[in-house]
């Protein structure tokens, strides 16, 4: 996504943010949890930043002074930290789902992996993909993430069920070795940028 679609999002998100309140869409809006697509609206409209929408890795702290660590859309691989500031949510899947508080289909045979890696939390692991599948409680990898004509089965994309679990945790894949079958994870949590107000 682009700097300038991002911002036409922001704009409309923005919008209906407005038009919500005080509605069940205005109230989970106000409420962004990790792998919703958000915007910062802490003085929306003054000098805009492609930077303040994104998908939110995480959050850290707690209010007042959490802090909102976020993959801008234009540039998914970097991880932001923002405090002080108002994040809100934006609704991108089934609205009744989404109102009700349910995960996006983040994969729940992958929820193991996103919890190994927070609890481990050194700065790169590596797995083998038997390794990998035991974790994740014998599940199998599908074919596409062991063949090396697909790659992109490894992107760092949080578009993707998989990279949502690595992504939540604080984590990329940094190497992929498919004919070997071995991956390796690399934190992002020293490569943040903070941004304070």
């Amino acid at each position: 996504m682009t700097p300038d679609e991002a911002r036409v999002l922001a704009v409309v998100g923005h919008e209906l943010f407005m038009a919500s309140k005080g509605t069940p869409l205005g109230e989970r809006m106000g409420r962004p949890q990790p792998g919703d697509l958000v915007m910062e609206i802490t003085d929306f409209g003054r000098g805009w930043d492609p930077n303040r929408i994104g998908r939110l890795v995480r959050l850290e702290g707690r209010a007042p002074d959490e802090r909102y660590i976020v993959a801008p859309l234009h540039d998914p691989d970097q991880h932001r930290g923002w405090q002080h500031c108002e994040f809100i949510a934006l609704p991108t899947f089934q609205v009744q789902r989404w109102l009700n508080g349910d995960e996006a289909p983040l994969g729940t045979k992958y929820q193991p992996l996103t919890d190994y890696l927070m609890q481990d939390g050194r700065e790169r692991i590596e797995l083998s993909f038997d390794d990998l599948e035991s974790l994740l409680g014998g599940v199998h990898l599908p074919p596409s993430a062991r063949n090396p004509r697909l790659p992109q089965w490894w992107d760092n994309d949080f578009g993707n069920v998989q990279a949502q679990a690595w992504m939540t945790a604080g984590y990329q894949i940094e190497a992929v070795d498919i004919s070997g079958h071995r991956v390796r994870f690399r934190s992002h949590g020293r490569d943040i940028t903070e941004r304070e107000q």
